[in-house]
């Protein structure tokens, strides 16, 4: 027995010795849980085998990243708790995620993590059909569909039962086309035996370890758990800048600036990459990135193939730029001889996304997949009245997530000349503001009241 014991600690010393010396520190302090941390994982990382078991598999997972260490975990959940696939993603997820957002003080325990357990289980699903539809949505074979439908259902019957029978080879298939998830669990073990880390938050960043830096204001149409899903799918280079801080914050909410599309114009122009989110009047959630600055007067289509859309409600999916065609973003107001809104994707009438210049009005329409994106109608019916509007900014110095119907947040800003920055607001150039006189809109700087007489007449 002494041999015994005289051998694993040998072996544990063997191990903790490739670690730094602070690492060592930390896995040897107790640790206090925060409120939000699944005590069923926790207990299931560090007690589902002898101590030296429990630090091979931290070791594994943190310094190997190897994702076959995660099953021994996910087995001790179902053996002890009775857990469920579905249960192991809910734990990871409300575990994860505070620690993913740091210091940003957002308050994640507020919101429903559903839909971000959702979109990791059914994520291979989902971007198998994805590949499919692209390159078989004239395929007319009803046996082949039935198929992939029975073999859709029969997983979302066997990721939900509850103890999961789902053995070790389906558990690393799926866990292999969900690389989002093993960030995710790679921050609760690094928790359960490191604690917190000041490893350099740049890199972290582009590895999606951690969040953007976030302005003072945090989105009303996304949830944190939402923005997470969102943050995967954007370039490396409006996550993080090394150089420079990067901060998504609050460009615009139809909100907090109204219903307005001059403001909205106004506010997105020339800041530089933009997230647009659209809450539809039938509940929908959707919208799309723009990595390229929206141009002032630029009446073709323009953008790159980093831009995407997306769908947050019913279900959670994203749609990349597919190098089809350049029609990645068209920006279009006062002008007779052209459609007058906001598109991306597709073609006029026929967009995969359409805002009407009137701000209330848009299209989704695919035919059945929209060109650039090779995206679905994103809405329930092909035309849709927008709700709220909302968008951030951060910079490529800018960055904006624009959501219609809430919020434009500016993400990724781009450097601007002090010295030509006086009349950059669309609402400087004249022809504009003549346009916007035409349509009974009178314009006043935004430095200035209106004259007195129209002040009587808003008054009376």
């Amino acid at each position: 027995m002494g041999n015994q014991s005289s051998r694993e600690d040998s072996k544990e010393a063997q191990l903790l010795s490739k670690w730094s010396k602070k690492e060592q520190e930390q896995i040897s302090q107790s640790k206090e849980l925060p409120s939000y941390f699944s005590k069923e994982l926790y207990t299931s990382l560090t007690e589902h085998a002898t101590r030296l078991e429990c630090l091979e598999t931290a070791y594994k997972i943190l310094k190997l990243k190897e994702i076959g260490s995660v099953y021994p975990i996910f087995q001790a959940c179902v053996e002890k708790y009775n857990a469920s696939l579905e249960k192991f993603v809910h734990w990871t997820v409300i575990s994860s995620i505070p620690l993913w957002f740091q210091d940003n003080k957002v308050n994640v325990e507020q919101y429903d993590p559903t839909r971000l357990v959702g979109y990791f289980l059914n994520y291979a699903i989902e971007q198998k059909k994805q590949q499919e539809d692209s390159i078989d949505w004239l395929s007319e074979d009803q046996d082949e569909r039935k198929e992939e439908k029975k073999e859709n259902d029969d997983w979302k019957v066997k990721s939900t039962s509850s103890p999961s029978c789902i053995n070790r080879s389906e558990f690393d298939d799926w866990l292999v086309t969900t690389p989002s998830f093993f960030s995710l669990f790679y921050l609760v073990t690094e928790y359960a035996f490191l604690g917190s880390t000041e490893d350099n938050l740049h890199k972290r960043r582009l590895d999606h370890l951690a969040s953007p830096q976030l302005g003072s204001s945090f989105s009303e149409l996304l949830s944190p758990y939402d923005y997470f899903m969102l943050t995967q799918h954007l370039p490396p280079i409006s996550l993080s800048n090394d150089t420079k801080e990067i901060k998504h914050q609050l460009l615009f909410s139809s909100k907090r600036d109204g219903v307005s599309w001059q403001v909205f114009v106004n506010k997105i122009v020339g800041q530089g990459a933009t997230m647009i989110v659209v809450r539809a009047k039938d509940g929908t959630i959707f919208g799309g990135y723009a990595d390229e600055t929206w141009e002032y007067q630029n009446t073709d289509w323009y953008g790159n193939s980093s831009n995407f859309l997306f769908r947050l409600e019913p279900s959670c999916r994203a749609w990349l730029g597919q190098n089809t065609n350049d029609h990645y973003q068209y920006l279009c107001w006062g002008k007779k001889s052209l459609p007058n809104g906001f598109g991306m994707g597709g073609q006029f009438d026929y967009c995969g996304l359409w805002i009407n210049s009137d701000f209330l009005h848009g299209h989704s329409r695919a035919g059945p997949l929209c060109s650039t994106y090779k995206s679905p109608q994103l809405t329930k019916n092909d035309t849709f009245l927008v709700d709220q509007v909302e968008g951030k900014q951060k910079s490529r110095l800018h960055n904006s997530f624009i959501y219609l119907g809430d919020l434009v947040w500016l993400m990724r800003p781009i450097e601007k000349d002090q010295d030509k920055m006086e009349s950059k607001g669309v609402l400087n150039y004249s022809e504009d503001m003549e346009f916007m006189e035409m349509a009974g809109k009178k314009m006043y700087s935004k430095d200035l009241a209106p004259p007195e007489k129209e002040k009587e007449k808003v008054q009376e």
